[in-house]
């Protein structure tokens, strides 16, 4: 039987709204419909068309937008118990979308350390490290088998430049396992205790995808482990249980409404994490915001077809521990992975505000951990590593090539992150396979991060309807960075070409990566328009987007990628009233105080989710 597009999901609400508009209709002037709420007395910014078109009013009935238009006729659908909301000048805009992040991570974390560097924590050396880590391990002290951990350091930011070692780490204790992730979450450092736990020694081999780096000297490991080869220890950590994380994850999504978010991302999710949201879904209440999981690939038809349980010990076939798996031995149907039928029925479905959407699939590392795939060599490379390295790939372009065969195949999203333009490649490549085989539907994959692509590359995207998900972030937190120790300034200023895409006439999403630096949505329309480094360079001037287009990335642009713009991203009669009120309008402010721009008010279907404190 044929299956259905992904657009076609769709459908169903779109005739809800369209019957339900007529039947409004019908009623005439006489029986007008009673709104819910009427906003206006301020900037009603909907973000509809190539440039900014504002609204008198706007309405909202039954959690759906009633109608945008003027002051008068919003009027005509006031009743007698409908709220009327004075926005006094400020302004309103379509919920934020987060096109790209991994919300369920955050509760992993519970109550380890933050490591990250100031302005969001205050770790600036290994010193300041082992301080921080070294009471909370004291008073944490995992169970036996277990890891404990602290997480987000920056060896760019921090006074060694350089990670914290074993022998680091073997300072904060010799008898409690200890590990320390990286700020990109692609390289993991721990001490001996740890390597001991997971068994690893000078012998040990590295893995597809991953390095665990050695001793120059003695050849022993240092304790730092790159991309695949750190997934070891992610079964030892000492995490929450999944009862409490599924109560982190409420407070969690409290916290994104208060950025004006009100449709989040999962990405990748793991088995545990996919345990959470399953556990999540089938609870009474609904979520105080929506959630779009991109599972790994791996767990795919166990996820929807409902063939296995999920809990947070589950481990997917041929799964090595977390991005890569080995795609040799999964059923083949001419050429792909085998995915079950009701599977693929599943894919797109909202049920109580969680969707899974597709797969996630890593292509390479992090330039900022230098991991990322190059075409050309770092401007300094890594430990132990020659001139010429370029950083490598997680997975073999023949593997890739199958998961795009399946995703074509079946009709089912994949989003890929590729930082470097080597990755890039590697994904074009695939699309190109798949098309040629196929034809060119629209599945609308995602090219997550997009970091250092070429303006070749750019155009192929374009032609194979790749979407570009850009991460404009790293400008500001790593620009200096990048100018100076990873790629360089040409590379550094043509990195997350937005602009050039909006040339193009591309639709491209822009995402924070959380929890790689917070969720802050203005931060990102902020980094977008400014490129401004720490230090205050402008990072790649012709690159940087007006206010407008730096919006259309997190609203518009962001709901077409999640295959959800007939319902979300705009301001529209019969859209969801997902709606983030502003105390400021970002398109006439100075653009440097964008990023200070507060949050007044999130609603969410109408009903407000967050309100800022007074100050």
């Amino acid at each position: 039987m044929p299956i259905m597009n992904p657009r076609l999901l769709f459908l169903f609400p779109i005739t809800v709204c369209a019957l339900t508009n007529l039947v409004y209709a019908q009623k005439g002037p006489k029986k007008p419909v009673s709104a819910d709420a009427i906003y206006s007395g301020g900037n009603i910014l909907t973000m509809v068309g190539d440039e900014p078109h504002y609204a008198e009013a706007l309405a909202v009935k039954n959690g759906r937008i009633l109608m945008v238009g003027t002051k008068s006729d919003a009027q005509r659908s006031q009743g007698p118990a409908t709220k009327v909301i004075d926005l006094g000048g400020k302004t309103l805009l379509p919920g934020f979308i987060d096109a790209h992040g991994h919300i369920v991570d955050y509760t992993l974390r519970g109550n380890s350390p933050d490591l990250s560097p100031p302005p969001v924590s205050d770790v600036s050396s290994i010193e300041q490290l082992v301080a921080k880590m070294k009471p909370y391990v004291a008073a944490n002290p995992p169970a036996a088998g277990k890891i404990a951990f602290g997480l987000g350091y920056d060896d760019s930011l921090l006074a060694e430049r350089r990670h914290p070692t074993r022998a680091d780490l073997d300072r904060i204790s010799q008898e409690i396992p200890i590990l320390v992730t990286h700020v990109s979450g692609h390289i993991v450092a721990v001490n001996s205790k740890a390597m001991e736990l997971a068994k690893i020694t000078k012998s040990t081999p590295d893995p597809m995808g991953g390095l665990i780096q050695k001793d120059t000297q003695t050849g022993e490991p240092n304790g730092v482990f790159e991309e695949q080869a750190g997934q070891i220890f992610v079964p030892l950590l000492a995490v929450p249980s999944t009862d409490a994380r599924v109560q982190s994850l409420d407070e969690l999504m409290r916290w994104y409404a208060s950025f004006g978010i009100t449709t989040a991302e999962d990405a990748i999710s793991s088995p545990q994490n996919i345990a959470i949201l399953l556990q999540k879904r089938k609870q009474a209440d609904r979520p105080l915001i929506d959630i779009v999981s991109y599972p790994m690939w791996a767990i795919f038809n166990d996820v929807l077809s409902g063939k296995k349980k999920l809990d947070i010990d589950y481990t997917p076939p041929n799964f090595d521990g977390c991005a890569h798996w080995d795609a040799s031995d999964l059923p083949k149907t001419r050429g792909g992975a085998d995915i079950d039928r009701s599977t693929r029925e599943k894919v797109g479905v909202y049920v109580n505000g969680i969707k899974f959407a597709g797969i996630k699939i890593t292509g390479d590392g992090a330039p900022v951990g230098k991991t990322a795939y190059l075409t050309k060599p770092y401007l300094n490379p890594p430990h132990g590593q020659p001139a010429d390295y370029r950083g490598y790939p997680t997975l073999p372009q023949e593997d890739l090539d199958k998961w795009f065969d399946a995703a074509y195949q079946n009709h089912i999203q994949i989003v890929m992150h590729c930082n470097g333009d080597a990755a890039a490649d590697m994904m074009i490549a695939a699309v190109r396979k798949a098309v040629t085989q196929y034809g060119k539907k629209d599945l609308r994959p995602v090219m997550i991060h997009s970091q250092f692509i070429r303006h070749d590359q750019v155009e192929t995207m374009k032609e194979l309807g790749i979407i570009p998900s850009f991460f404009t972030s790293h400008t500001f937190y790593w620009g200096d960075w990048h100018l100076n120790e990873t790629v360089g300034r040409e590379r550094a200023f043509g990195m997350s070409p937005m602009n050039y895409a909006h040339s193009l006439g591309m639709k491209f999403t822009n995402a924070a990566d959380s929890p790689i630096v917070p969720p802050s949505i203005l931060d990102l329309v902020w980094t977008a328009v400014n490129r401004v480094s720490r230090s205050g360079v402008v990072v790649g001037p012709d690159e940087r987007v007006s206010p407008y287009v730096a919006l259309k990335s997190v609203t518009d642009y962001a709901a077409f990628q999640h295959f959800e713009e007939r319902s979300k991203g705009t301001l529209e009669a019969g859209k969801m009233a997902d709606l983030v009120m502003l105390e400021k309008n970002p398109l006439t402010v100075d653009p440097m105080t964008i990023k200070d721009i507060k949050v007044i008010e999130t609603i969410k279907g109408g009903k407000s989710i967050y309100k800022a404190t007074s100050r």
